[in-house]
């Protein structure tokens, strides 16, 4: 599969982006809607919160397990449409039943939240798998990619904001009720274009093709993406204890949110100016500049505007960053286990930035602010490293 090969003319491709783009968004609100809706289902039923992380952070591992694992089951197949809908179905379930049996049978509950991880549909990789068969090569697909993170970036803004109005309206139970709609829904209306039709030509080739892991260049975006998922992870506790330490808690919600905001100039930027640097040769740079950027968020005594402006900054390097991953695996990895690759390195960031929290939030609670310090140091450095590695003969097609 090229980019070439099936790119459509720029109005089609642009209308047809647009769709696929818009529900894919919708079918990946449980991801954006989980932590909140998940905690909230167990503690307004009277759980524990302990009960409460184990539920979202089984969600969460699984749903990082799952996504290469179904991912390469679409490119041996050579059926997505089958296994996004056959997934998005089983998640929903598993969804419903969490909403039953949440307070009834927490075990029970755990089970279905580790299903509905595990089993949530792909919608992601996938997407990315379709670019280069939509958008002409260069800066059209580059444009592409670029708006594909400004809308990552959307989500996660819109995500935890949907859940607390489904909470509201329609209490803790249907905040998970309306998480399982979406994801059905929006898998459904993405499944609905021909280009997610079955490509029988290509299953054998599917079928043959070794891991995605087997490349060099895949392996390398996963580590690096590792080490760039830590400092953004370890954000949230260093917001957490910034905005403790200056007896403002709402501080916290507010850091994050003008972190995203950032990422998503970030991705605005990129967009309306591409870089002309190759990806290979721009990551590495990138990856570098981002690292640095959230060094100023373990300055605990600066004053609270400084300490904003310095989260906002540090989101500016995301997304630009994102886009070259996506054009670096557009073309590294093998065509018939793009859609694998593309999950490898979503589970990776997602990795990243579940061990930069843990972590922070470990050495922040054993040593308070300067535990909070040596976090976002430690993981600022780890994403040096990461970026060290990267370099443009390991990321070379």
């Amino acid at each position: 599969m090229t980019a070439s090969a099936d790119a459509l003319p720029r109005r089609q491709a642009g209308r047809l982006a647009t769709t696929l783009l818009a529900s894919s968004l919708l079918g990946r609100l449980p991801q954006a809607m989980s932590a909140l809706a998940l905690v909230r289902i167990v503690v307004d039923g009277g759980g524990g919160y302990a009960f409460a992380g184990a539920l979202t952070a089984g969600y969460v591992i699984a749903s990082t397990v799952g996504i290469p694992v179904l991912g390469r089951l679409i490119d041996g197949t050579g059926r997505p449409r089958a296994v996004l809908l056959v997934a998005a179905a089983l998640s929903s379930v598993a969804f419903v039943e969490v909403a039953l049996l949440a307070t009834a049978a927490p075990p029970a509950a755990l089970v279905c939240g580790v299903v509905a991880g595990f089993a949530s549909p792909p919608l992601e990789p996938t997407l990315r798998s379709l670019w280069p068969r939509i958008m002409a090569p260069g800066r059209q697909l580059a444009r592409a990619f670029s708006a594909d993170a400004a809308a990552q970036e959307v989500l996660y803004i819109l995500g935890p904001l949907l859940a607390v109005l489904a909470v509201a309206a329609l209490g803790a139970r249907g905040g998970v009720l309306v998480m399982a709609a979406a994801g059905l829904v929006g898998t459904a209306l993405f499944c609905v274009h021909r280009l997610l039709r079955p490509r029988p030509a290509e299953a054998g080739e599917r079928v043959a093709h070794p891991s995605a892991l087997r490349t060099r260049a895949v392996r390398t975006l996963v580590i690096a993406l590792v080490g760039g998922g830590l400092p953004i992870g370890a954000l949230t506790i260093s917001a957490a204890r910034f905005a403790a330490l200056t007896g403002a808690p709402s501080l916290n919600g507010w850091a994050l949110a003008i972190n995203a905001g950032g990422a998503l100039t970030g991705a605005l930027l990129i967009a309306r100016f591409p870089l002309r640097t190759p990806p290979e040769r721009a990551l590495r740079g990138l990856l570098l500049l981002l690292a640095l950027l959230y060094l100023p968020t373990a300055a605990f005594g600066l004053p609270t505007v400084v300490w904003l402006a310095g989260a906002f900054v540090a989101g500016l390097a995301l997304p630009p960053l994102l886009t070259q991953v996506f054009a670096i695996t557009a073309t590294a990895a093998p065509a018939a286990a793009l859609t694998e690759a593309n999950g490898w390195i979503i589970s990776a960031f997602s990795v990243g930035i579940g061990a930069g929290t843990a972590v922070a939030g470990a050495l922040t609670g054993a040593a308070g602010t300067a535990g909070a310090v040596a976090a976002v140091v430690g993981a600022s450095a780890l994403a040096l490293l990461g970026a060290g590695l990267a370099t443009p003969g390991r990321l070379a097609a």
